[in-house]
């Protein structure tokens, strides 16, 4: 067992240092090679040669590890929290709640100050970065954290950022140092405001209306975003000759349109990031509510201007989705080339086990069954065939991320709504064409 206290060091610091990746802390970052044989021979740490060499703890030197590091908070707590009472409360809340219980890596340089995310932009602010290196340098005072390189396997192995690198009982313990949040729970309503904006700047700049409509609404989902407020911050810039007036989802128009796009950006830094900053740093302010008193209702389920689609409408409606769907099994189909199925049975086994049980179904219910099995795919089939072979189907992940996007569209706003006879209305219509057309363009481009 350990006897040198150099040793217990060592292991401490790969137990917690491999938090940084599950296959271990870099052998480079590990000076004293006596101490580290020594525990490989009693069966404490282990080898592992992935592109680049790393050592980590077997599960017997993980169970000591944690017991070491688990004694050691417990022997220090008071002096630890001695420590982080230099660091303002609501700044220690805000590390706490936002970074440190939803990881146990982060790395050595402030965020890109291009970020959409509120938090990241909060904490790349000098003020606040001070106070979180200085939160890190307080642990690794007490031999909590470790400082190490985070890697990758490209290019036969390939060293990234440093990181600041904890323990899942660190986390628990700091957890317990979480007193109060940060900032109210209605603030960081007004909060998410940031995120939804810069992300739906970039689809306001489409062209496409119908394209830049559907995605802005679906931001509202991905953030949680109340449209009351987001009427409030439209209409407040609008005023500000910024934005145009907020048009909301239901209008033919886009929801809002920028006027003035870098005084928008601007706007963003100055009303929502720098009193985010200051409440975070201890100041007293509060963040505007930005809320209207209109009801504005969901627009998937609200009557259109035009109304729905009458029967004929409904009917040039089926065939559009249906035949989009038709070419979009060819395109697969002959982007494979002849030997699709078998290309389909061997590298997606379970979507051709799939097609086979649905094939054997209709068999069963004495329903004629489809000669071609790419019939019986759905949307998951479709994208994940892309996904596997998108060398073939796309120019990189960002183009496929717009495909499936598009997919997506076409899938939930026309194809289950027309082959469920749900009601369709023009929102449905236009979204659904709009998301066809592109992929129509997508696809003769590969071909």
């Amino acid at each position: 067992m350990i006897t040198s206290e150099n040793e217990q060091e060592l292991l401490q610091k790969i137990y917690i240092g491999q938090n940084i990746r599950k296959e271990g802390i870099l052998r480079s970052e590990i000076e004293n090679t006596n101490h580290l044989s020594t525990l490989l021979k009693q069966g404490l740490l282990k080898e592992n040669h992935w592109y680049l060499y790393q050592v980590l703890t077997t599960n017997k030197g993980s169970n000591l590890g944690k017991k070491m590091v688990t004694e050691r908070i417990e022997k220090i707590e008071e002096q630890i929290k001695i420590q982080l009472n230099n660091i303002p409360k609501q700044s220690l809340n805000f590390f706490i709640r936002k970074f440190i219980l939803k990881k146990l890596d982060f790395s050595t340089k402030k965020p890109y100050l291009g970020t959409d995310s509120w938090e990241d932009k909060v904490l790349s602010d000098d003020r606040i970065w001070i106070l979180w290196n200085k939160l890190f340098t307080i642990l690794m005072n007490f031999d909590l954290c470790v400082k190490t390189f985070y890697y990758v396997s490209t290019r036969n192995g390939e060293l990234r950022d440093l990181h600041y690198v904890i323990s899942t009982e660190l986390q628990g313990f700091l957890s317990t140092q979480h007193y109060s949040f940060d900032v109210i729970q209605n603030q960081e309503d007004v909060l998410r405001l940031y995120p939804y904006l810069r992300s739906a700047k970039r689809y306001l700049n489409s062209d496409d209306i119908d394209y830049a409509r559907q995605k802005c609404y679906e931001l509202l989902g991905e953030f949680s975003i109340n449209e009351k407020r987001l009427a409030g911050i439209i209409h407040d810039m609008s005023e500000k000759k910024i934005t145009s007036e907020y048009n909301g989802f239901l209008s033919e128009k886009k929801p809002f349109s920028l006027i003035d796009p870098s005084r928008f950006d601007i706007y963003l830094e100055k009303n929502l990031i720098e009193p985010a900053i200051d409440i975070i740093l201890g100041g007293e302010i509060t963040l505007r509510e930005y809320l209207v008193k209109a009801a504005f209702p969901d627009p998937t389920e609200v009557k259109m201007e035009h109304g729905f689609l009458d029967s004929g409408e409904l009917g040039n409606f089926y065939i559009l989705i249906s035949d989009f769907e038709r070419q979009l099994r060819e395109v697969i189909k002959e982007k494979l080339g002849k030997g699709w199925i078998k290309r389909i049975e061997n590298d997606l086994p379970n979507i051709f086990k799939n097609w086979g049980e649905k094939r054997r179904k209709d068999t069963r219910w004495g329903i004629e069954s489809e000669k071609d099995l790419i019939n019986y795919s759905d949307l998951g089939d479709y994208i994940e065939i892309l996904k596997k072979y998108k060398r073939m189907f796309s120019l990189g992940d960002d183009d496929m991320g717009d495909i499936i996007a598009h997919l997506k569209i076409w899938y939930n706003h026309g194809r289950n709504p027309i082959m469920h006879a749900r009601t369709i209305n023009k929102q449905k219509y236009f979204t659904s064409k709009s998301a066809i057309d592109f992929l129509y363009e997508w696809m003769n481009r590969i071909k």
